[in-house]
């Protein structure tokens, strides 16, 4: 393990202290907390890109999670990082998202913009420290202090506009938001992006939003398109996509590993404080490859994203603004414990709102829609 690595025997520095157990690092504690909180079994429920898909083959949010948390233990382990933390960081980082993906996130903005807005990453950071609730002896998971640096800063420092519930919980548990986090969170952010510009387009792909021939406007599938064709003469489309989508996320993978290595060889930082302190991330693409990346990003944006895939027959905006509306002014109909908040004043009632209704998996919103608003 590298000096600028988190050591898998650091303090945790949880907000409320703990008995250590020698068998589990607190890393590994940090992630079996996390799969076994209730707000993460419910990423089954929530988009990833397709809402109400047709098809069972393409990712949800939950499976999105998953590759992205394998994908940040392999580059951690190939850097000699520390792979639980990284693992540990990508469990976590789209726990906030609410139903409908990034859709039903600018809804939500849209609804609370005169109390503060809504961001899924600001939301990840209150359902671990604020409304999990599954032991007695505190509120929230308790999850170690270099866990929840990366969770609320894998995107860079806090430089201005610190969103309010940052700014509470830091003023009890100081996460150094105007400095960079730890290279296992750096790895967490840029393993996102991988996993989700490869399998968005293999889902889209399977979907026939794009044919073959479309997603060969982009250099990097073209490339590996000719290659596997030359090897492979007769292969079938559907293994020629497949050849391509892995040969891709490869390509990053490794460019990342490798450009990331170099950078770290050259900077020869020797503690976490220089790497919080360095001029940059450390962690990164080459330039060729965040060229490949941005090239991925638009062909996505433009026939995809944009599209909005919505295979449902209700708007989400719809769905998600009527049923707001609904508990705003029928707060009886909200179970006990969201009664409870409401009714000790503990934040604004549209915050409170705002904190359920992100949680609801698509199911479950579009349920509450049929019976109780419609």
């Amino acid at each position: 393990m590298i000096e600028c690595a988190v050591k898998h025997d650091v303090d945790p520095q949880r907000l409320f202290p703990e008995k250590d157990y020698p068998q589990r690092s607190p890393f590994s504690r940090d992630g079996d907390r996390i799969i076994h909180a209730s707000a993460f079994r419910r990423l089954i429920g929530k988009t990833q890109v397709f809402i109400k898909p047709q098809s069972d083959h393409v990712r949800n949010r939950l499976t999105h999670t998953i590759e992205v948390s394998r994908a940040s233990r392999q580059i951690a382990t190939m850097l000699g990082l520390n792979p639980e933390l990284a693992e540990a960081i990508a469990l976590v980082h789209d726990m906030g998202h609410p139903p409908y993906g990034h859709i039903g996130e600018n809804i939500l903005d849209k609804i609370l913009s005169d109390s503060g807005g809504f961001n899924h990453n600001v939301q990840a950071l209150r359902v671990v420290t604020h409304l999990e609730n599954p032991y007695p002896n505190f509120i929230g998971l308790n999850l170690s202090w270099y866990c929840l640096e990366g969770i609320i800063k894998h995107n860079g420092p806090f430089k201005t506009d610190i969103p309010s519930y940052v700014q509470e919980y830091n003023s009890k548990h100081d996460l150094l938001l105007n400095t960079y986090p730890s290279c296992e969170a750096q790895i967490a952010s840029l393993a996102d992006d991988i996993a989700y510009n490869c399998h968005d387009l293999q889902d889209g792909f399977r979907a026939k939003l794009f044919s073959l021939n479309e997603i060969s406007s982009i250099p990097l599938v073209e490339f590996y398109r000719n290659k596997t064709s030359a090897s492979h003469p007769d292969i079938s489309e559907t293994h020629l996509s497949l050849s391509i989508i892995r040969k891709i996320f490869d390509y990053f993978v490794t460019d990342l590993n490798h450009t990331s290595k170099q950078a770290l060889d050259r900077a020869e930082l020797k503690s976490l404080e220089e790497v919080r302190n360095f001029q940059r991330g450390i962690i990164s693409f080459s330039d060729e490859a965040k060229e490949h990346l941005k090239s991925l990003k638009s062909f996505l944006w433009t026939n995809m994203y944009e599209k909005q895939v919505d295979m449902s027959k209700d708007n989400p905006e719809n769905v998600i603004t009527r049923v707001f509306d609904y508990f705003m002014t029928q707060t009886d109909a909200l179970p006990d414990s969201w009664q409870k908040r409401i009714n000790e004043g503990q934040e604004e009632k549209i915050r409170i709102i705002c904190d359920y209704i992100a949680g609801m998996t698509e199911k479950f919103i579009y349920k509450t829609y049929k019976e109780k608003v419609q």
